[in-house]
């Protein structure tokens, strides 16, 4: 089974910042989010992006992209699991860095 999470938020990191992912309240990753380009004029100039992947001790399978943008931060954690019930045990906070 696979499954996917989305989130997103419209301020911009201007410090950069990270996302925790977390499997019920046990903290799986810590991925950073990397500070958008300020001096470019277009947005599609702006967006930077990280990518990380991991396993867990159960074999579930986790790839993460973050792309931050003069609009904001996005991002995407792609889950593949045997474990049917793990889609409702997966959250992911955003914090950004302070300025």
């Amino acid at each position: 089974m696979s499954f996917t999470l989305e989130g997103n938020d419209c301020m911009p990191p201007i410090s950069g910042g990270y996302l925790i992912v977390y499997k019920d309240t046990t903290e799986l990753t810590v991925v950073s989010v990397p500070s958008p380009n300020y001096t470019a004029d277009r947005y599609r100039d702006s967006v930077s992006d990280n990518y990380d992947s991991i396993e867990d001790y159960e074999g579930n399978k986790f790839n993460i992209i973050v792309t931050s943008s003069n609009v904001g931060v996005d991002w995407t954690v792609e889950i593949d699991s045997l474990d049917e019930s793990l889609m409702g045990r997966i959250r992911v906070e955003y914090h950004a860095n302070e300025f």
